[in-house]
């Protein structure tokens, strides 16, 4: 096995072991990680990066309020005061065979300082993520005898994108913003191949081909926020990347992986239905029909869709602080395919808020915390997922 095809492993070597689970050429052992279904491609694409999307079942984009959102520049020229935000998720994966796995990531922080017509920000935020484990028990071919040997790959890593920007409220009611960067991050593979020294004597040492590739590459975020009749909020954005090189490095030999990321665009709203309660809806949309190819994945879906929306209600309160809650629902197709076959992903979501401090017309200090319980299936494989999310916003003179 090559270094240059180690990186691609996840659509081939990986497929492979499970499908010797699958129809009993391997003896099955504990299959671990986030999500064995992220191992095509570059994994997963990371959903939208706070806690008040994901509960209302968005993209995080075109909600309504002042607040920093990566993927919503525009959204940041509404904001009144200097502030942080920062979101934390925890969750665990659970396959129809093989173990629980959970993890804890911290998908986005972001910093923001208006000024008399601008507002700068700068945010750090997931964009593709891939962490698992597989193992298998094959028969193999060895001299002219057949031994057990033990297989085990592991993928991990992930790619964020670091940017700053600015934004600015041309009117009352529209907003625009920019932000650009660069993507920072690295993925792992590696494979191992142990045989028993009593079958094959202590002379045959382990197999191992590893590698790990740095990420980097260019983005451009751009959106406009606008509301309308005073009770709706609709916004759109566009997401352009240059070419993702995926570089070895530490040792890892073999030439530069260069991966064409898609145009990506998000749209959004959030309407008033009636007092205290709002409906969200939004949408995702890109192309990664070139990506696949780069990677060797031939069964990829091409353009993918992801659509989701929930009811906010707002009149709630706790000890005089406000208590939004929020239940909704989201669909997904993931970018890569996964032994063959796409990959779909449905949640029902759901989560509450709490006003910790504001004024009249600025938020001090706000948290959310969303669930959402969930399943991504393919034709040949199955798994579920429950996953909270916290976001902490904090603003001040």
């Amino acid at each position: 096995m090559t270094h240059s095809a180690i990186l691609r492993i996840p659509a081939t070597l990986a497929g492979g072991l499970l499908l010797a689970l699958m129809v009993g050429t391997g003896t099955p052992t504990p299959l671990e990680g986030q999500s064995l279904l992220s191992a095509g491609g570059l994994g997963f694409l990371t959903d939208a990066p706070d806690a008040r999307s994901r509960m209302l079942g968005g993209v995080g984009i075109g909600l309504s309020g002042s607040h920093l959102m990566p993927n919503d520049p525009a959204a940041a020229g509404r904001v009144g005061l200097p502030g942080i935000s920062a979101t934390m998720e925890a969750g665990v994966d659970t396959p129809d065979e093989g173990e629980r796995a959970g993890r804890t990531r911290f998908p986005s922080f972001g910093v923001i300082y208006p000024t008399a017509r601008f507002t700068y920000f700068a945010t750090f935020s997931g964009f593709l993520n891939q962490e698992w484990q597989a193992t298998a028990r094959p028969t193999i071919d060895f001299g002219d005898q057949q031994v057990e040997a033990l297989d085990v790959f592991e993928a991990s890593g992930g790619i964020s994108a670091a940017r700053i920007g600015v934004a600015r409220a041309i009117s009352d009611r529209v907003s625009v913003g920019i932000a650009g960067g660069t993507y920072l991050g690295s993925m792992e593979r590696s494979f191992r191949r142990d045989l028993n020294p009593a079958d094959v004597g202590q002379q045959v040492e382990s197999f191992v081909a590893d590698g790990i590739w740095r990420a980097s590459g260019s983005n451009i975020v751009a959106g406009v926020n606008m509301d309308a009749l005073g009770m709706l909020r609709l916004a759109g954005s566009v997401t352009w990347s240059d070419d993702l090189t995926l570089d070895p490095t530490d040792g890892t030999p073999g030439d530069p992986v260069v991966v064409p990321l898609p145009l990506e665009w998000r749209v959004g709203g959030h309407g008033t239905l009636a007092p205290g309660l709002a409906l969200a809806i939004s949408f995702y949309t890109a192309d990664w029909s070139e990506s696949a190819e780069a990677l060797g994945d031939e069964n990829a879906p091409g353009r993918i869709w992801q659509m989701g929306g929930g009811l906010e209600w707002a009149a709630g309160s706790i000890l005089g602080r406000q208590i939004p809650l929020a239940i909704g629902v989201r669909q997904r197709d993931l970018p890569f395919s996964f032994l063959g076959n796409p990959v779909q992903e449905r949640a029902l979501t759901g989560g509450a808020g709490i006003f910790l401090s504001d004024t009249e017309t600025t938020p001090l200090a706000r948290m959310h915390v969303g669930m959402e319980l969930g399943s991504r299936s393919t034709a040949e494989w199955d798994e579920s997922f429950l996953r909270a999310t916290v976001t902490l916003r904090l603003s001040g003179s």
